[in-house]
């Protein structure tokens, strides 16, 4: 039979020994297959995504293909992310406008208001709006419509999650010069259609 103090004591070596295991700080190299390599290349490392606001121009964009090598072709690169987001701001509103044109206004009457201050009489025409029904031409655009715009919005924040400040200026920067263009023809403020940024 065990002695009372002898299992306290047991309990307590094994809570030292894990703590003394955790607080060992030497890491041990890894292997090629705890790394994630395969067989082919166990020598080389993967580059590891900086994960900081840093410059450079040495950042994959979206594609393996699409990694600039010189500083110019860079500048090309943030030029056309620039324009993708000018252009995405402008499909927003694209999609609003075609909203507005397909809903059917219908006229329902006129109501008249009489003033009991004064003799002014008062007409309105009274409207109800109709939507498009769901297996319609109108709607089928809007939802192949929406299905880019989430597409854009999210490769727009990919590339704003590469942390170059250079990418990152030219998604702020193409959003708020497409805003500029095309946002002053939006009736409504708040955009209900946001997703990403």
């Amino acid at each position: 039979m065990a002695q009372p103090g002898h299992n306290m004591h047991s309990t307590m070596d094994a809570v030292m020994m894990s703590s003394n295991m955790s607080h060992h700080t030497s890491p041990e190299p890894m292997s090629g297959h705890e790394m994630g390599t395969n067989g082919h290349d166990q020598g080389m490392m993967m580059p590891m995504m900086k994960m900081y606001f840093h410059c450079g121009y040495d950042d994959t964009i979206l594609f393996k293909g699409w990694k600039p090598s010189t500083e110019g072709a860079f500048v090309g690169a943030c030029f056309a992310v620039f324009v993708f987001a000018v252009l995405y701001e402008g499909l927003k509103v694209l999609r609003e406008q075609l909203l507005k044109k397909y809903s059917v206004s219908v006229g329902t009457g006129t109501k008249t208001f009489h003033n009991s201050y004064s003799s002014e009489t008062m007409v309105a025409e009274t409207y109800s709006t109709v939507q498009p029904r769901m297996l319609s031409g109108p709607h089928f655009l809007q939802t192949f419509l929406h299905i880019i715009q989430v597409l854009v919005s999210y490769l727009l924040m990919l590339i704003f999650m590469t942390f170059n400040v250079w990418l990152g200026l030219s998604v702020v920067l193409g959003a708020g010069v497409g805003y500029f263009l095309f946002g002053w023809k939006k009736a409504i403020v708040i955009d209900i259609n946001e997703h990403c940024h």
